[in-house]
């Protein structure tokens, strides 16, 4: 495979991306729950892969907890590289945690500067968690106390 999963065999795994944003003018509503300004899209299902779900819910909480607002995506066709995350090794708990975006695949691109400021907030927060002890929680290895 020779990818970066294989490189670093990290113990969990988060792809960040961009998702198509619902609200593009010309997209209808079945095309797109997504808006600009709603926060970070979490994805709970794309082509290659269902996220783990004690990480979904780990994720989630830490939104929560601070405050974050957050959407769901929902991807039935194409996939992230937490489709290769995820199946490396003995499984890696993944999740992928986007943007929305109108125009993805494209040179004109347009995204919320505080969607990416709120995912960056969400990702530290989250990296600021993962502690030995929650990541074996996650990966079910232990319970917590």
């Amino acid at each position: 495979m020779n990818s970066s999963v294989d490189k670093v065999s990290p113990d969990i795994a988060f792809a960040l991306d961009v998702g198509v944003a619902g609200d593009t003018p010309g997209m209808s509503h079945k095309d797109g729950y997504s808006k600009l300004g709603g926060g970070p899209l979490l994805g709970f299902y794309d082509s290659s892969m269902i996220p783990h779900l004690n990480l979904r819910d780990f994720v989630i909480d830490i939104a929560k907890e601070h405050n974050i607002p957050y959407q769901t995506d929902i991807m039935p066709g194409g996939g992230t590289d937490a489709g290769k995350f995820h199946m490396a090794h003995n499984g890696v708990p993944s999740m992928v945690v986007s943007v929305a975006a109108r125009y993805i695949h494209s040179h004109v691109s347009v995204v919320s500067r505080d969607d990416l400021d709120l995912t960056v907030q969400l990702l530290v927060e989250l990296v600021k968690r993962l502690d030995e002890e929650t990541v074996n929680h996650i990966k079910g290895m232990n319970r917590r106390k």
